[in-house]
């Protein structure tokens, strides 16, 4: 089986995966505590605060369900600004071929580092510190088949 993609990472790509990182480690329970937290005593406090408390309230409210995210989305569209190669990904047995312009890259299962599935996304990371976001906007109609087939070659690397 080969599955071929063809397509332009986008700030949004790079903002989901964050954002998976983010709830999925000791950080988003400090962040549930504090959206819950605020929450609760903007309700118990408005009607007998300050106007300035309330202010204060929400924008403590705000931090972590409107600030943190619009800072990962900026830093994630940031780090794609001068980037506006479209990528070639095609997958099969044997491995991953990735074309960019003109350049030409070859790594077989056992060189892939990791592989994360999320509802939204799927990561391959051929290294530490690189790899390719597939996310359902890019895989369409084949996100199910391609999602079973990369389960299978999870086992195959390093």
């Amino acid at each position: 089986m080969e599955y071929k993609y063809q397509y332009q990472v986008q700030p949004s790509d790079l903002w989901q995966l964050q954002m998976y990182y983010t709830y999925s480690s000791y950080l988003a329970i400090i962040n549930v505590i504090f959206i819950v937290s605020s929450a609760a005593l903007l309700y118990a406090l408005w009607g007998t605060s300050p106007w300035w408390l309330r202010i204060l309230l929400l924008l403590f409210l705000s931090l972590f369900t409107v600030i943190q995210p619009t800072g990962v989305y900026l830093r994630a569209k940031k780090s794609l600004k001068d980037n506006h190669d479209t990528l070639q990904l095609s997958l099969n047995d044997q491995g991953i071929e990735v074309v960019v312009g003109d350049q030409k890259e070859f790594k077989n299962w056992t060189q892939v580092q990791g592989i994360v599935l999320k509802p939204t996304l799927v990561a391959i990371y051929t290294d530490k510190n690189h790899g390719y976001i597939l996310t359902n906007r890019i895989l369409k109609d084949t996100k199910k088949q391609f999602r079973a087939f990369i389960k299978t070659k999870r086992g195959k690397r390093a």
